[in-house]
């Protein structure tokens, strides 16, 4: 072999020598790397593992205790709340102020607070008082097995709603609602024993469930907040607070213009419109008072004709009753010029009737003109040539 072959054969040996390492080099590398990186791992999952072991240490071992504070009202309290892991076992009492009576407890956000509640945090208490009179009941169904006592308040005064329904299933609580599925807005007066009833979203079995919105156009400056329900069920409807002037809140219309019932499923997203009408209903014809209960009417009608005697009847004519009282035959029969004992038949003047009688005396009756008279109906009084008929009539409440 040639020096020149043998060089270039030496050379190719120790490149593929040197590569071999270089590789060799790498591989070690990369499994220092891969031993580097599963340290790094662990360590992490040792971190969060030992993290949430504090976690769960400090919320069930030490758990925040959370305090109510209890305001007076004007009341002295008796006994204090009593909490056990941030449920309320036992409710406050209070002696009212003189000639009151307590109605509830409230809480900040102003509901109707009672035993078994969570609370959601530090709470501040305040009693209600009510003078004693006239009272309504709110009674009060939570759906579920929950039983939430009544809450009786002075008739006409407003609303007052429970804290929510414990949690029952998966299902979610949306709102209080009463008469047709309509939400109870805080500032409802109420002037009669009212039935409140928990609306829940329940989710359905199969799948997702695909949600609509219903928005609320009042005609008024007022804004209502809209609701996200599931597609097909019943529609929530709220009431307005803020009347618009002269009329009466009457329900909802949706796009058609019809009105909408608590058997009404919604399918879309839909923007209702509140329906106003007159307070009250009047007769037609009829001019409404300034407050719309009444109503007057006017009715005017032709009298009714009569032609009467306002004498006395005599043989076809119609008599002086005074002279036909007085027919004694007193040779007298005219008007004023003397008929003496001319033979009755000679000219009788036209405002006379003369007759023999059984004895062949003339016999006279001064005639009279008669009368038209007109007649109104019953009830009815004469104005000019017309009866007039003014009624005062009760509308029809909406």
């Amino acid at each position: 072999m040639k020096e020149t072959e043998k060089e270039e054969v030496k050379k190719i040996v120790e490149e593929t020598i040197k590569e071999e390492k270089e590789t060799a080099k790498e591989e070690i590398k990369k499994e220092k790397g891969k031993k580097k990186k599963t340290v790094i791992i662990a360590t992490i999952i040792c971190i969060v593992l030992l993290g949430l072991a504090a976690l769960f240490f400090f919320l069930f071992i030490f758990k925040p205790t959370y305090k109510v504070t209890l305001n007076t009202g004007g009341g002295v309290i008796t006994k204090n709340i009593v909490i056990e892991d941030n449920i309320v076992k036992e409710m406050p009492e209070i002696t009212p102020p003189e000639g009151k009576v307590l109605v509830t407890w409230v809480n900040k956000k102003k509901e109707a607070v009672r035993p078994g509640i969570e609370l959601p945090g530090d709470d501040e208490w305040d009693p209600v008082f009510r003078e004693p009179g006239e009272t309504v009941a709110l009674r009060f169904s939570s759906g579920t097995d929950e039983v939430i006592p009544d809450i009786i308040i002075p008739k006409g005064s407003e609303v007052i709603l429970p804290a929510k329904p414990k949690a029952y299933k998966d299902w979610k609580f949306l709102f209080w609602v009463y008469h047709d599925d309509y939400v109870v807005l805080l500032g409802t007066k109420i002037y009669q024993d009212t039935n409140i009833e928990a609306y829940w979203w329940k989710p359905v079995e199969n799948g997702p469930v695909e949600e609509v919105t219903i928005k609320y156009d009042t005609g008024t400056d007022e804004k209502l907040d809209s609701v996200t329900v599931p597609k097909g069920s019943s529609y929530i409807f709220k009431t307005p607070t803020k009347q618009k002037e002269g009329k009466k809140f009457k329900g909802w219309l949706d796009e058609s213009g019809n009105l909408l019932t608590s058997e009404s499923t919604v399918e879309k997203d839909i923007t209702l419109k509140a329906k106003w009408v007159e307070p009250y209903t009047c007769p037609e014809n009829c001019t409404p008072s300034e407050d719309g209960k009444t109503c007057t009417r006017t009715t005017v009608v032709s009298p009714s004709e009569e032609t009467i005697c306002e004498g006395t009847e005599y043989n076809g004519y119609c008599v002086d009753s005074n002279n036909i009282s007085d027919i004694d035959c007193a040779r007298q029969c005219s008007d004023g010029e003397p008929f003496g004992d001319t033979e009755v038949s000679l000219p009788v003047p036209s405002r006379y009737i003369a007759e023999y009688d059984t004895y062949s005396e003339i016999c006279c009756a001064k005639k009279i003109d008669r009368v038209t008279r007109y007649t109104c109906p019953a009830g009815y009084e004469r104005d000019g040539d017309n009866c007039k008929l003014i009624e005062t009539i009760s509308c029809t409440q909406n």
